[in-house]
Formats: structure tokens, sequence, C-alpha cells
């Protein structure tokens, strides 16, 4: 019989890297919705701008809660997202609307207050 406690440490700590390292490749993005579609068998799209630059996500049909927040938001509002990056789509793995507007604006300089 062989003493497997090494392994089973070994075991213990290559689960929790891993659970670490899909923690680390999800996509996070607060920002506004430019555009909302859906998919031929009836999932959400969301398009969220952030800087210029245009993400699209995925919420699934079969995400209840994530599904019906998906429907009542107009495009417009701010959100924060996260989704995992599988083969060619975003999936949305967390939908929140913000309670605060992003910003649409840039910082100026006023020339009477200096």
């Amino acid at each position: 019989m062989i003493n497997t406690t090494l392994l089973d440490a070994l075991k213990t700590l290559a689960d929790k890297e891993k659970k670490v390292k899909e923690y680390k490749r999800r996509i996070r993005v607060k920002g506004r919705i430019i555009a909302k579609g859906k998919t031929k068998k009836g999932n959400i799209t969301l398009k969220i701008e952030k800087e210029g630059e245009g993400c699209n996500f995925t919420v699934i049909k079969s995400h209840k809660e994530r599904y019906a927040l998906a429907e009542k938001l107009q495009i417009g509002r701010s959100v924060s997202i996260e989704g995992i990056p599988k083969f060619r789509i975003i999936i949305c793995t967390r939908l929140k609307a913000a309670d605060k507007e992003l910003a649409k604006g840039k910082q100026v300089k006023l020339e009477g207050f200096a």
C-alpha cells in the first residue's frame, strides 16, 4: 500500500491554483450599454463601451436573474459586468446596474480659476 498524503496535498494546492487562474482570466468591465440584441437561440447580447472600445457579452437564457435584468436595461445605462471568455463569445457571469452614471465628458482646465 502506497502512502498518498503527499499526492493529496499536491492535488489540493493544484486545485487552488487552478481556481485562482480561472478567476484572473475573467473579463471585468464598467461602462455603458451601446447596443443590445438577441441571438438565434434567444440569448441577449450586450455591447459595452469602455473608453472607446466595445466588448460583446452574451447573457444566457438559462441564467434567469441575469437574463431578466438584461432585458430591463436600456441602451445608455451604466453597468458593471464580468464574463468568462469562451471560443468566440464572452459569457456573462455577473451583471449589475451601476447606481451612479459614468461621466460622459472629460476634464478640462478652467481658465478663469487658475
